[in-house]
């Protein structure tokens, strides 16, 4: 109420325009009849049984022509990021065999065809496009050789989920707080095994920290999977056998 008795109303957070051009170019890209199927039901909830996966696994290619998303019209956009390297642009595209709603593939430095390995300066892009998004919906994930990773080409998956994952609501126990103020722990008590990182001076050491330990398990051949949540502020990191 204010000062005349009048009910006054908070005004609505703004919408980020990143977030409105992923899901305005994401429907569009629907219109034009650009994936292979569409995602029926009131939900859209799929089951998937990969009971014989491990049967017919095999190594992840690596084509060139893979990277030329542009010419199947399957780039949404480009993304500008104050680092990005000259003439190697980033690009958002359409995953064409899509999971669920907004189901999309950030591409870093397309043009240097890059292999399936996380860096320093592809992890920050990718909390970047998750801060700049600015929905707690949009979540970025990175699954690496071994651990389902089918293309060898360096991408983030991304998509809208309307409810958190049961893992953001897991117990963790704090293990070290890095240089940068970056807490990292572990889950607790939790049927899955993995390290939590939040916090940090800035976006830049949260990365750095991440990233640093992204490299190291690809440096001793130990696949993983990367989950992004809270608009970049929190990731999840967890190592695997191979798949």
């Amino acid at each position: 109420m204010d000062v005349h008795g009048h009910e006054v109303r908070e005004p609505e957070p703004p919408i980020a325009f990143l977030d409105l051009l992923i899901l305005g170019e994401w429907k569009d890209h629907v219109r034009r009849g650009l994936f292979r199927y569409v995602i029926s039901g009131q939900y859209g909830f799929i089951a998937q049984l990969n009971y014989p996966r491990h049967l017919k696994e095999r190594p992840a290619e690596f084509r060139v022509e893979k990277f030329e998303a542009s010419e199947d019209c399957e780039v949404q956009f480009h993304l500008s990021a104050p680092f990005d390297v000259e003439n190697s642009p980033s690009v958002v595209s359409i995953n064409v065999s899509p999971i669920k709603y907004g189901h999309v593939l950030l591409i870093p430095r397309v043009l240097e065809c890059l292999l399936q390995r996380i860096d320093c300066v592809s992890f920050l892009l990718a909390l970047y496009t998750a801060a700049g998004a600015g929905n707690p919906h949009f979540r970025l994930g990175y699954n690496s050789l071994g651990a389902f990773a089918t293309i060898n080409h360096l991408h983030f998956q991304a998509s809208y989920m309307a409810l958190p994952f049961p893992i953001q609501k897991a117990p963790t126990r704090k293990i070290i707080t890095s240089g940068g103020c970056v807490k990292i722990s572990e889950l607790f008590n939790y049927p899955v095994r993995g390290l939590v990182f939040e916090g940090g001076n800035s976006l830049q050491d949260l990365s750095n920290t991440v990233s640093d330990a992204c490299v190291c398990l690809q440096e001793n051949n130990i696949p993983y999977n990367v989950l992004i949540v809270d608009c970049g502020k929190r990731i999840f990191l967890f190592p695997q056998r191979y798949a």
